[in-house]
């Protein structure tokens, strides 16, 4: 009996036994051949995208690792891979230093496919903020997750609207009854692909998510098509900062409705004409609008921890573009995307022009130093060699003066061989020699070429024929220098007063003057340039809010005001425009103070900044924005538009210059004459004053004076 019970009891035993170890073998099985299937998808997934990629980086967690090693699934592709296992209780702000370095290596050497296997929903939503937000992850490469309802969160949709390229491995479980009435549980994955919203920048909500469709993976499906190609008619908002030449003033009107677009022939600016060439081959509707308070936050700055302006939008996502001039600076590409750059723009200052009142130099003004210098070097050069001509004439060609005052000799000669006389006279004839006391004085010699050279005569051309070929083409060098003089001066007297303008960054580090600008990173820029007069602006840079208020400071002489050439030569001529007006109905105090200052953009360049269109920050669209760019400047549609806006502000300049007064020669002008006539009765008095004391002191003192026989003591000295 006891050895029934023993018997009874182990055939249970193994029967439980047998029972237990084939459902240990079934769900060995069961987990095997999800496996081998999760395996076999994702290899063919990375297949389907290895041909055109750099590198794949594999981010799982311990479970995932367990099932998918997808170092294994690479035998056959060659790419490189990065592997990164994510523990339990990892936290990412910020990451641990190895998984940072292994991201930005990645980042760095353009990985473009995201392998992202994790259990925790949560864990997956804080790794897309903190990589998105430092930009350590490609939001435009191939993402493929594991789906989790949870990183469907309000706090992803901005993200959702960046990374779109996504295929997301659904795990499907269905509980059914076999025919012996035993619950089975069938298992397997499927993909769900991501298209782009309905509207772009619409968030993703929970409807929106059940209309996704799965499909089993199939050969010649691209699961990662474009989906930015065609929008189909969606609205995208567009953030405007009026800027030139970005957007100009008569844009506005076409900011709901482009319909009648085609007939305008006011310019509309570059980056507003560029956007809706983008619009028309990309099929959106763009819905132009100018953010709270923009006039007077421009691209806006840091407040209270958050960004105004053009930044602000850019940083809570309102809009899609953003159109201002933006600058293709490292700051400006931390905030938002930007576009390849379109066009270069001179940033330079806005200066004052004065006006120096030197009527009273007249007289020299029409030479330049230089000219000058070479005109007395010549005039003494001349003067001495005239005289050093004379006394080679004097003393060594000619005869003495005795023998020219002398008649000439007459000899005569007998020759008795042939009964003949014969006379002959003397080679000496003084008549050559005639004049030469012009130029034997070196004072006197220095004298009558300093009169030849304004154009005064002399008594009397000396006979050497040598001297007169030289004084003959003195006379034509002075002609010829007295014309030019009688040009220059005539222009000098249409319009005396000479402008002092500021034209180099070394003039306005020497004038001292405040600058200023809208933006704080001006200085930031001044004070990283290795020039060390820039170094010196950054120190005297202001921030102004007003541009009016700038440019008024400048039309005072306190200020420079540094911006765009394009728009520092619009707001130069309105405030000319102004400043007429003014002076139509003004005082004649206000006049003068408008006629004797003007305003002047300097005409180095600081920097020649890039310039782009802005996009939100990771925008699917860049791709194609980029291309569609370079077309439109290949095109020349760019300098086009550019001219037009530029030639808007050349009419207006035109018409003010038009409407100018002509110059007058009046009695300002003419101060230089009563200066020379001035100097020349100081220099006359002078001279009279020095030989009335010669007279007295060495004359009347020498011992050979007597008053009353001066024809003997002249005769004498």
């Amino acid at each position: 009996m006891f050895m029934l019970i023993c018997l009874l009891l182990l055939d249970n035993v193994s029967l439980h036994f047998s029972h237990e170890q084939s459902d240990k073998s079934r769900f060995l099985d069961l987990e095997s051949s999800q496996q081998s299937e999760l395996k076999v998808l994702i290899q063919l997934l990375i297949e389907e995208v290895s041909e055109k990629s750099r590198c794949i980086v594999s981010i799982t967690d311990t479970y995932y690792r367990r099932k998918v090693d997808v170092k294994k699934l690479m035998t056959r592709n060659y790419l490189p891979i990065y592997r990164i296992l994510v523990k339990e209780n990892e936290e990412f702000s910020p990451p641990r230093r190895k998984l940072l370095h292994s991201l930005q290596d990645s980042k760095y050497v353009g990985c473009d496919i995201y392998l992202i296997l994790m259990t925790n929903g949560l864990q997956i939503v804080e790794f897309l903020k903190y990589t998105e937000e430092e930009r350590l992850i490609n939001a435009h490469g191939k993402f493929v997750f594991m789906y989790d309802f949870r990183i469907f969160h309000k706090e992803m949709r901005y993200l959702w609207n960046r990374i779109i390229n996504v295929v997301f491995i659904r795990h499907y479980t269905k509980f059914k009854r076999n025919t012996k009435g035993q619950l089975q549980v069938y298992e397997w994955y499927d993909l769900n692909t991501v298209h782009f919203p309905a509207r772009v920048r619409g968030l993703v909500t929970t409807k929106y998510i059940d209309t996704w469709y799965a499909n089993r993976f199939r050969y010649g499906i691209n699961h990662f098509a474009s989906k930015t190609r065609d929008l189909r008619k969606q609205k995208l908002r567009v953030a405007v900062f009026e800027h030139i030449p970005a957007v100009t003033e008569d844009a506005q009107a076409f900011f709901t409705d482009q319909s009648d677009i085609d007939l305008n022939s006011k310019p509309l600016g570059i980056e507003f004409e560029m956007l809706l060439i983008i619009a028309r081959v990309l099929n959106f509707q763009p819905e132009f609008y100018y953010p709270e308070n923009i006039q007077v936050e421009r691209w806006g700055s840091m407040k209270n921890s958050s960004f105004t302006g053009i930044f602000g939008e850019a940083k809570e996502g309102n809009a899609i573009f953003y159109l201002g001039d933006l600058y293709y600076t490292m700051h400006h590409l931390q905030i938002l995307d930007l576009s390849w750059p379109y066009n270069t723009e001179c940033l330079t200052f806005l200066t004052l022009e004065s006006l120096s009142e030197d009527s009273w130099k007249l007289l020299i003004l029409p030479f330049a130093l230089q000219t000058w210098l070479a005109v007395i070097f010549l005039l003494c050069l001349v003067g001495i060699l005239l005289f050093f001509f004379a006394r080679f004439y004097k003393y060594h060609v000619g005869l003495n003066l005795k023998k020219m005052n002398e008649p000439k000799a007459t000899k005569i000669s007998l020759n008795e061989t042939n009964r003949k006389i014969s006379v002959r006279k003397s080679n000496a004839r003084p008549s050559e020699w005639k004049n030469l006391h012009l130029f034997t004085d070196p004072v006197n010699s220095i004298l009558y070429t300093y009169s030849m050279l304004l154009q005064v005569s002399l008594p009397d051309l000396p006979k050497a024929w040598s001297l007169r070929v030289f004084i003959g083409w003195w006379w034509i060098f002075t002609i010829l220098i007295t014309v030019f003089y009688k040009a220059s001066m005539t222009a000098s007297l249409a319009n005396a007063i000479k402008r002092v303008t500021i034209d180099t960054i070394g003039e306005l580090v020497e004038s001292s003057l405040p600058i200023a600008s809208w933006n704080e990173e001006t200085k930031d820029s001044f004070s990283n340039f290795s020039d060390a007069n820039l170094q010196q602006l950054s120190e005297r840079h202001k921030i102004v809010v007003d541009e009016q208020d700038a440019i008024a400071a400048v039309a005072n002489g306190s200020l420079c005001y540094y911006e765009s050439l394009y728009v520092l030569g619009r707001e130069r001529v309105k405030r000319q425009i102004l400043e007429v007006e003014l002076q139509k109905n003004g005082t004649e105090e206000s006049n003068r103070m408008f006629k004797d200052h003007n305003l002047h953009v300097m005409e180095e360049c600081v920097i020649n900044m890039p310039v782009s269109l802005g996009m939100d920050k990771h925008s699917p669209l860049k791709s194609h924005v980029d291309k569609l760019v370079k077309q439109i400047i290949e095109s020349g549609f760019v300098q086009k538009w550019l001219s037009d806006v530029v030639q808007q502000s050349k009419v207006l300049e035109l018409r003010q210059e038009g409407q100018a007064q002509k110059a007058l020669i009046d009695l300002d002008k003419l101060l230089c004459a009563m200066v020379a006539l001035i100097f020349g009765y100081f220099l006359g008095i002078l001279a009279l004053a020095f030989e009335i004391w010669y007279w007295k002191k060495v004359v009347m003192r020498d011992p050979n004076y007597n008053k009353y026989r001066m024809d003997l003591f002249y005769k004498k000295m």
